[in-house]
């Protein structure tokens, strides 16, 4: 089988030939799945030189057909041999993956809303408006303690206004907890953190019905509140990456708050970040080389060709909860690493992409995101290809 692609406006040609059977149809899936990882939800694909096709065939179509049109996208049959076409006739195929003589142009979904463009020095920015007030924000425990130990958590409940990151674990007490406290953050109602009993599976709980998420909290940054914009984004170039402190000085600018709540959807490119690897609640010990012991890290970028959930806080002043993240802005941010997954182009509900990314066997690893900049070794800070920030501006801290 030959897989030959060309871009053309909104929508990417792709021509294949050969048989397209229970072995190629493998290979025929593998190149649409990175297609669409590349961005490309529009696909108009020539079967003219395909000289055979198998229910397997069919299969890997229509799992096109369905992974496009999931993300508002598209998939058309533009053209096919006879074969092809008469086979897909057979299985009453042709009516949905055959296009039409003089089709429209693809339609990107939009807003009511009023919809603005800002760019940067990496990415491109759709901004969309919604109703959000600002947030109210609380500090929850004290981080300074990791060098001393804890002995008491905060209970927090995880309700669909609440949004909140720190070191912390699912459970209904201090003692139930007491060995697996880890990263976790909580979001629209859905809550995910990393264990520090040796299991290395992170784990989640989603609001349904009366079932709320209590999460045991060492320290914790919270804050309540409906996003006032959405923040679509995708790198300025081809095969680009877009730098976390990029994409926050963005949404703090869009917030004009001094303190800014951020949620993000994104697909990673790389990822800097840490995570503990024994709980905190006796003296934890960051000198080296026992530092081994307390933290995993890498100071290279990991987790690429993942998708992720992002939680964070920026503000325009330091404290204990937060670190630099540029020259202006401070900040903690706690990452969902999860498995790729395309988002839809243009508005999106964020409780539904929270809803499709957490998911059994999805979420492999909850991570606190570094900024390195040590001139060096440091390995830089975080970064992604595509994704939605939703933005809260915060009032004062209590």
């Amino acid at each position: 089988m030959e897989i030959v692609k060309e871009r053309s406006g909104d929508y990417l040609d792709v021509r294949v030939s050969g048989r397209l059977d229970n072995h190629w149809s493998t290979p025929f899936d593998e190149a649409i799945e990175e297609m669409i990882r590349e961005g490309a939800h529009h696909l108009r694909v020539d079967l003219t030189d395909v000289t055979y096709l198998s229910s397997a065939g069919i299969g890997a179509l229509m799992k096109a057909y369905s992974d496009t049109t999931n993300l508002q996208g598209s998939f058309v049959i533009s053209a096919a041999s006879e074969r092809v076409r008469t086979v897909l006739k057979m299985v009453a195929l042709e009516s949905l993956l055959f296009g039409e003589e003089g089709e429209p142009e693809p339609r990107i979904a939009t807003a009511a809303a009023t919809v603005t463009q800002v760019q940067s020095e990496h990415a491109l920015f759709e901004c969309h408006s919604l109703p959000g007030a600002p947030c109210d924000l609380q500090l929850v425990g004290d981080p300074t303690k990791l060098q001393s130990g804890f002995d008491e958590s905060t209970t927090l409940v995880a309700a669909p206004d609440v949004f909140a990151l720190g070191v912390g674990a699912l459970g209904h007490s201090y003692d139930e907890c007491r060995g697996l406290f880890g990263e976790f953050l909580a979001a629209a109602g859905t809550a995910a953190y990393m264990p520090t009993d040796g299991t290395s599976t992170p784990d989640y709980m989603t609001r349904s019905g009366e079932l709320v998420a209590e999460i045991q909290a060492l320290y914790a940054i919270v804050f309540r509140g409906s996003p006032s914009h959405l923040l679509r984004f995708d790198a300025a170039t081809a095969g680009g990456a877009v730098p976390l402190s990029e994409i926050v000085s963005v949404c703090a600018e869009v917030a004009g708050t001094p303190q800014t709540g951020i949620v993000m959807a994104a697909e990673v490119s790389g990822l800097i970040c840490t995570l503990l690897r024994r709980s905190p609640v006796e003296a934890s010990r960051f000198d080296f080389p026992a530092v081994r012991e307390w933290l995993s890290y890498l100071p290279e970028h990991e987790h690429g060709r993942s998708s992720s959930i992002v939680v964070g806080v920026t503000s325009k002043t330091s404290s204990s909860f937060l670190r630099p993240v540029n020259e202006r802005l401070h900040g903690h941010f706690h990452a969902a690493v999860t498995a790729f997954r395309s988002l839809p182009r243009g508005r999106v509900e964020m409780t539904d992409v929270l809803a499709q990314a957490i998911q059994p066997r999805s979420v492999t690893s909850i991570v606190h995101l570094l900024r390195d900049d040590r001139p060096i070794e440091g390995g830089g800070e975080s970064e992604f290809l595509r994704g939605a920030c939703w933005v809260f501006p915060i009032g004062e801290a209590s």
